[in-house]
């Protein structure tokens, strides 16, 4: 069942709803060459996806990973603006 978060409709990059994750899903994070990656914290296990409003995006709105780093749950928004915007995830399966 979805857990809907109010407050985060029409706001770009809020978020509409969330749904759990299944077991066994986790993000990588990937730099580009060159970049110095010493303080950021390598990916971990997906706990959830959420509905982020999106302008640009089909249907108004985009699904994105919720994942565990670092002692916390990020998305990836959350993530890049802590740790730099030209940091890539991707969802692998792997523990």
């Amino acid at each position: 069942m979805p857990i809907m978060v109010e407050g985060g409709q029409g706001v770009p990059g809020g978020v509409v709803g969330m749904v759990p994750a299944f077991d066994g899903l986790r993000v990588e994070v990937a730099a580009p060459s060159g970049t110095d990656v010493s303080g950021v914290p390598s990916g971990g296990s997906v706990v959830g996806w959420v509905l982020i409003v999106a302008e640009g995006a089909v249907g108004g709105a985009r699904v994105d990973p919720v994942f565990l780093a670092a002692g916390r749950a990020w998305t990836p928004d959350q993530f890049r603006a802590t740790y730099g915007q030209q940091l890539g995830m991707v969802v692998v399966r792997g523990s």
